[in-house]
């Protein structure tokens, strides 16, 4: 895409240089620079952002050498739609195989998350069967081989 300078940007679009500036601080107009560091406007940039104004057929002269502009009204702006209509039917049918994907793998992950939910509660059984099945006495408990005897407190062995 051809890309045109801040002065040829700013008689493009009919703004100030400083105008063109600032948007491109502010980061909603988007420039390159080239070999020799200068700011580069891609046209179709500065077309969505402030729109190109038509050529004038008519300058009229005041008498200190201005020009003065018959144009006072807004312009609208030309849109084509053969490319634009087919760029922007291609971008929709991407983002409906995207969506169609997506809602695939969220089915995908409902079903994975549905059996790992079915495999868990299957082991919570199968432990708390052997948890209960070792606590009815079965499966013999460990139990040290010489009790400790209780010891009395001091109390106690005073008044027997």
């Amino acid at each position: 895409m051809p890309s045109i300078g801040l002065a040829e940007a700013a008689r493009l679009c009919g703004k100030n240089q400083s105008t063109i500036h600032r948007a491109m601080q502010a980061g909603r107009l988007s420039y390159t620079r080239d070999e020799a560091g200068e700011r580069r406007i891609d046209v179709a940039e500065l077309e969505r952002v402030f729109g190109i104004k038509p050529v004038e057929k008519f300058n009229r002269s005041s008498g200190n050498g201005a020009s003065v502009r018959n144009d006072a009204g807004p312009v609208a702006r030309k849109i084509t739609q053969g490319g634009e209509l087919a760029a922007l039917q291609r971008l929709l049918d991407d983002r409906e195989r995207t969506i169609a994907d997506l809602r695939e793998a969220i089915r995908d992950y409902r079903t994975r998350l549905d059996k790992s939910e079915a495999d868990r509660e299957r082991i919570q059984e199968r432990l708390t069967g052997l948890l209960t099945h070792r606590q009815a006495g079965s499966v013999p408990s460990v139990t040290p081989a010489n009790p400790v005897p209780l010891r009395r407190p001091w109390w106690r062995r005073l008044f027997r």
